[in-house]
């Protein structure tokens, strides 16, 4: 399994330490979103600019936080960006071999989880729902 074949893994979001801002390509997941008007870009590893196509907030490590998310529809999967995360959200990020924890930095309480999986950390924002969160 590759990065590229997450795709078939419903709302799994790969935890990513270089990127600075949350992607997602799905649409519908959004709240308050605007179509850019003016052509916006990422870029990606290859050095190529990926087109944006807005932006929006989601719900996603906190039940009470909503995150801004860049549309890129074009992408095979959804990005988490751990700075921005760790920044709006007053939290760290401990990872583990098989699992990284979201943890508040006053309160030391876990606020999300997620696992290892060849080579890569992902995250879903329904794992805070089943973990009571």
């Amino acid at each position: 399994m590759t990065a590229l074949g997450i795709g078939s893994f419903h709302d799994l979001w790969v935890i990513d330490l270089g990127v600075t801002d949350h992607m997602s390509n799905k649409l519908t997941n959004f709240s308050d979103f605007t179509f850019f008007s003016t052509p916006a870009y990422v870029s990606v590893a290859n050095g190529k600019g990926v087109p944006v196509k807005g932006k929006g907030k989601m719900k996603l490590v906190s039940h009470t936080v909503n995150s801004d998310v860049l549309y890129v529809p074009s992408f095979p999967f959804q990005l988490l960006s751990i700075k921005k995360l760790t920044t709006s959200l007053n939290c760290e990020v401990i990872f583990s071999p098989y699992k990284v924890i979201f943890q508040d930095l006053i309160t030391k309480r876990m606020i999300g989880e997620g696992f290892h999986l060849h080579g890569l950390y992902y995250f879903t924002p329904d794992s805070r729902i089943s973990k009571g969160f």
